[in-house]
Formats: structure tokens, sequence, C-alpha cells
């Protein structure tokens, strides 16, 4: 089903010029049921047994914080030689799976020059390899995330509860700068962090809602402006519409 805070959505028109994306990748781009970035390494069986049993470890232990657990994955993968060549075999043969029509939108965002920024908490290795892998990483793409470049060098440090801290490229920060608005797709939340509390009211927040439904309803629909569940499709019907230059009211076929 699908639900929609009216209120808030009225008063914001999208256009193909005004806005940009903000998403989460893991189980917002990929499907409820998708197994997350990180563990595309950990099913590969490319960096041996030895770093399945201590992933394991690292997973089952009562960590402080996500900085503590993320800190101690990193240093796992440091150790056992993580590199590009490593993640490109490892996305060949994954459980990891796209929801139904993001590759066609990610397809129909590039063709209308509208910035995609994921922020996850997972790999950009995994997430960059993996849509090229399957025909749908474009240069309108950017992915903020916990690894930067050939390997594991550098370290964003991205946690649910920090995705509004990090700091986006000077060349990313002007062309937001011309944008009014912006769509937010996420699973948990959290995900709502990924845009200032005081750039809120510009931002139309879309939660997918796969699991513990009834229970999670209603906090779920007092964060996000639209609320999806049990339909893996209607992300991309919405976002779809929306590039149309209508209202989200008109294009979601939903009466008042």
């Amino acid at each position: 089903m699908k639900y929609i805070n009216f209120k808030k959505i009225n008063n914001i028109k999208l256009t193909k010029e005004n806005f940009y994306i903000l998403t989460d990748f893991d189980r917002t781009l990929t499907k409820g049921n998708s197994i997350s970035g990180w563990r595309v390494l950990y099913h590969s069986g490319l960096l041996g047994d030895d770093f399945t049993k201590r992933y394991d470890k690292i997973h089952n232990q009562h960590h402080e914080t996500w900085e503590h657990r993320f800190k101690a994955y990193i240093n796992l993968l440091r150790e056992k030689g993580l590199n590009d060549e490593i993640v490109k075999d490892a996305v060949k043969d994954t459980e990891l799976e796209l929801r139904d029509g993001v590759k066609e939108f990610l397809l129909q965002m590039y063709n209308l020059n509208i910035p995609v920024i994921i922020i996850s908490c997972s790999l950009k290795n995994v997430i960059k390899e993996y849509l090229k892998f399957n025909n749908c990483y474009y240069n309108n793409i950017s992915i903020y995330y916990d690894i930067e470049k050939n390997g594991i060098n550098d370290i964003y440090g991205v946690t649910p509860n920090s995705k509004n801290k990090i700091i986006f490229s000077k060349e990313l920060n002007d062309i937001i700068k011309t944008k009014n608005f912006a769509l937010l797709f996420g699973d948990i939340v959290d995900d709502v962090n990924m845009i200032s509390e005081d750039k809120l009211n510009k931002t139309i927040t879309v939660g997918f809602l796969d699991k513990k439904i009834e229970e999670n309803l209603e906090l779920y629909k007092s964060k996000f402006d639209i609320v999806l569940t049990h339909i893996w499709h209607e992300l991309i019907e919405l976002a779809n519409e929306i590039i149309g230059e209508e209202t989200i009211k008109q294009l979601c076929f939903i009466e008042k």
C-alpha cells in the first residue's frame, strides 16, 4: 500500500530542473529481502575462510557504536588485502538484487541530468562495481560511503546517524545550490538524516517499509512523507511520474 502526507507534498512541485535525489542503497535501491553490500564480499569466499570467521565474530560482538563496528570491519578488510579486482569478481555472482525498475530509473535520471547521491553505510567499491556490472552506473551518480579510492585507503565512516554530516565535493555542492528541492529515499527512519533538518520542508521523503509493517507503520508515517509497503516497483513509478513535472498527488493515482 501507499501512504501519503498530502498536506506536505501539495506545497512542493518538482520538475526535472529543480531537485536532486538523495538515496540509501541497501534495501532501498535493492530489494527489502536482499543481502547488504557488506555481505557481497562475505558470501563470495574470495577473502578466505578466516575472513568469514572473523567477520562473524565482529558481527556478533557488542559494539558501543556503529563507528567501532565499522572500524573493525575496515581493519579486517585491510588485513585481507581487499582491492578493486576482488570486488569486481565478487559482484558477478551475488544475492544482492536491485528492486524492480531501478535500472530503468537510474537511466532516466541520467538522461534528464538529475543528480543522484547515494549515501550508504556499505562499501562504495561494492556499490559502484555492482551498478557497473548491471549497466546502470552513470556520471550523474555520486556515492558517499565507508571506503574511498582503490581498495580501502580513506574512510568516511558513514553511519545511519551521521548521514547528514557528509561533506560533498565542491562540484556537487555547486550543483545542489541550483536546486530548490530534494527527493529522498530510504528504508529506515534514520535515512531521513541524509538531509539537514532545516531543509526538510523542501524535501519529499519516501520510505520503504518491507518488514514488521503493522508494528512500524505509524513511526514511518511520522518520519516519511510517503510510505510504501510490500510493493517493489512503486518507488520507480513514483519517481518517474515526478519527472513528468506533476505534483506527487497527481502522480500517485490516489484520490485524496
